[in-house]
């Protein structure tokens, strides 16, 4: 069995600039860890709003179709606009055992975070664990919470939620509370900040398109 195997979520995008920094930021992942397996899930949904929503059951689906093919102890779950400069195994030494990372973890509570006005719409058994978990990048689970999960995040009382909302409260429902990556947040993120900082290695989310003038994604 396999430590570690890679799922990318990508979907169908006509922006020839995004295709080409999907490429790069795949290939990035092969340059720092050779010999991981790096998979690509592309995304079922051709109604755009449902696909943006959906990166955790495009993952989902994608283990559950080649899991015969692809047996590995923990899985890596990234967008296609991630880039990597860092060997994972190293960026994720202090947590690497544990069945359920993630970037940041969001509490109704405690935050106050868009994605929880929407708890209503939650199945009424999931109220109480409500959890978010952002962004749905670099998300780790054991193989254990890949089956776990699974076999709830398709159920239809689940269809139409945000993905970090619906991911993190079956995790959290199933007693497999996500825990964080200390060395996450410099450069983990759901929206643009600009060129990254090199001297922080890691992964670097969202990076969208290539610098012109620098080998650097932006």
């Amino acid at each position: 069995m396999k430590e570690l195997t890679i799922i990318m979520t990508w979907h169908d995008e006509a922006d020839a600039e995004k295709r080409v920094a999907f490429e790069q930021n795949k290939q990035s992942f092969i340059d720092y860890n050779p010999g991981i397996d790096i998979v690509v899930a592309k995304n079922p949904f051709g109604n755009t709003s449902k696909a943006w929503l959906s990166s955790d059951l495009c993952a989902f689906q994608w283990y559950s179709e080649h899991l015969d093919r692809y047996k590995s102890e923990r899985y890596l779950i990234v967008e296609w606009d991630c880039w990597c400069d860092c060997n994972l195994k190293d960026y994720y030494q202090r947590v690497w055992d544990c069945d359920f990372v993630v970037p940041n973890v969001k509490y109704p509570e405690r935050d106050d975070w868009y994605w929880f006005r929407t708890i209503d719409q939650l199945p009424e058994y999931a109220k109480l664990h409500a959890t978010g978990v952002t962004p749905l990048c670099g998300i780790m689970l054991s193989n254990n919470a890949m089956q776990q999960i699974g076999k709830l995040i398709t159920r239809p009382e689940f269809e139409g939620l945000n993905s970090e909302l619906r991911l993190g409260t079956i995790g959290t429902m199933l007693n497999l509370d996500p825990v964080v990556n200390p060395v996450y947040n410099r450069s983990l993120n759901w929206r643009y900040t600009g060129l990254f900082d090199l001297k922080y290695k890691g992964l670097h989310h969202p990076r969208k398109k290539i610098a012109n003038s620098r080998e650097e994604p932006i």
